[in-house]
């Protein structure tokens, strides 16, 4: 079943936690709906607990703060959050969300893995939403690339190399066109062949 790694901008709450550390890796290990909110459980190891309560007092919209464990400079805390757009996104679409999540920066980084109607679906909740989001790499079932032509492969991975797959994008038709020295409409024709078979079963997230 083909797989995604997203890159997103996703819980308010937690990106300003987030952004508040930016050096700070936080590991998400799960999430779950609770009294109208999302409680989630987070670890980290890169963070004193005294600068990490500091923080969380002074974010409103991060509630219920609970810490399970905090030694040897490991973390463990619960934190209740407003439920986040994305998590809203998942549920329309059918997807689980996959933990644990990466949040970098203000950036929460993961997999999804699904069939390609319910990633397809997810990308057009969070394109609704408008919702940012990036693909950072792409992988599925064994075999996969053997279904693509070297110059499939080429033009797919600049494509995604140059953000035609973000949103927003950051090239087009024309500047891939230009990149490879070729018409617009023959890199038109190579991404339409390609794109059912990868790019759109890969979008999601994240």
């Amino acid at each position: 079943m083909p797989q995604a790694t997203l890159k997103l901008k996703s819980n308010e709450a937690l990106v300003a936690l987030s952004e508040r550390h930016p050096k700070t890796e936080f590991v998400v290990l799960g999430g779950w709906p609770t009294a109208g909110k999302l409680r989630v459980l987070i670890e980290t190891s890169t963070i004193s607990l005294p600068s990490l309560q500091k923080t969380l007092s002074a974010l409103p919209r991060l509630t219920d703060v609970e810490i399970r464990h905090a030694a040897d400079e490991t973390v463990l805390f619960e934190v209740s959050t407003p439920t986040p757009a994305p998590h809203g996104a998942m549920a329309e679409s059918g997807i689980v969300p996959s933990f644990p999540l990466r949040l970098e920066n203000g950036w929460f980084v993961g997999d999804l893995t699904a069939s390609q109607e319910r990633l397809t679906a997810f990308r057009d909740e969070l394109d609704a939403a408008e919702i940012e989001y990036q693909l950072i790499q792409i992988s599925g079932r064994d075999g996969m690339s053997d279904e693509l032509t070297a110059r499939q492969q080429e033009v797919v991975e600049l494509a995604i190399k140059h953000g035609y797959y973000e949103s927003p994008r950051r090239c087009t038709l024309t500047d891939l066109a230009e990149l490879l020295d070729v018409n617009k409409s023959v890199v038109s024709r190579i991404l339409q062949r390609v794109e059912g078979h990868i790019i759109t079963t890969y979008y999601s997230f994240c």
